[in-house]
């Protein structure tokens, strides 16, 4: 009786008996072993096809891609954070680059307050930013203790634009659009107005449950839902405080409306004083 024991790779082969036998099953398993490989070999050259055919696939929709976007300049940020200069990003915006609701720059003023833009809003037209938190000191929303004539001929409008504008960075200012924005007065006309910076509306802020002022003249945005996102800031890193809204008072003309620092919704006489954030658009064309 004879006896042979053959391994190839993993496979091995153990057997007794006679010649004949031996030789029978040495074929036989020789055999085995070229099927095997065989197999081997196929199912290699199939994956590297598949592997050709996706690498293929990637290539082609990286080329549409770039075919879509050739001339439009991409935007570097890093975790959210706009890398770029102000006049990169305003070219981004206007050249069709992706700007996401979170995004965000920090900048100083020329007075040396930090702050953070936040992007805010996306449209069809614009890229809309505002402060993470407050900027410069609190202010009367008016003077007299009259709302009438409404945001566009209010104290804090004309501090908006005649002491705060001026302390942004200039390469900032080169970039910011006119926005028309609508109001309400304290009769309810619906009226609008051009400005460079504004504030929020109520609105915008607050659902029509919570909201104190122009109920339907904007829907609630996104970014606002979050009630975290309408607690700011007194200045960045300093404790939350109230802020002033562009809508005056339901009913009232004595009255605009105001975010307490927990977020919610208030009224307040308009010769309070408060703080406000800065808000602006940059137009995609």
């Amino acid at each position: 009786m004879e006896e042979l024991r053959v391994r190839a790779g993993n496979e091995e082969l153990k057997v007794k008996g006679s010649s004949e036998t031996i030789q029978r099953e040495r074929e036989a398993f020789y055999q085995h072993i070229k099927e095997v490989e065989e197999a081997n070999i196929k199912a290699k050259a199939e994956l590297v096809q598949r592997m050709k055919n996706g690498m293929a696939w990637y290539a082609r929709v990286q080329q549409e891609k770039d075919a879509v976007n050739v001339g439009k300049p991409g935007i570097v940020r890093v975790c959210g954070e706009l890398m770029g200069t102000w006049e990169e990003i305003a070219s981004a915006i206007k050249s069709g680059a992706e700007f996401k609701v979170g995004d965000y720059k920090k900048g100083s003023t020329v007075d040396g307050q930090g702050f953070t833009l936040v992007v805010t809003d996306v449209t069809d037209e614009y890229v809309r930013f505002e402060s993470r938190d407050c900027l410069g000191g609190t202010v009367q929303w008016n003077k007299k203790d009259t709302t009438d004539g409404g945001i566009e001929e209010s104290n804090v409008q004309e501090w908006l634009m005649l002491e705060l504008f001026g302390k942004l960075p200039d390469d900032l200012r080169q970039v910011i659009s006119k926005a028309t924005r609508k109001y309400e007065d304290n009769e309810g006309n619906v009226k609008e107005y051009e400005t460079l910076l504004f504030l929020p509306s109520a609105s915008e802020v607050f659902d029509e449950d919570e909201c104190y002022g122009d109920k339907g003249l904007y829907e609630q945005m996104e970014y606002y839902k979050d009630r975290r996102n309408r607690m700011r800031g007194s200045a960045e890193g300093k404790d939350t405080c109230g802020w002033w809204l562009a809508s005056v008072g339901t009913g009232s003309s004595a009255y605009a409306c105001y975010v307490e620092g927990h977020g919610h919704a208030i009224s307040c006489y308009a010769t309070a004083k408060s703080r406000v954030p800065v808000c602006f658009i940059i137009k995609k064309s």
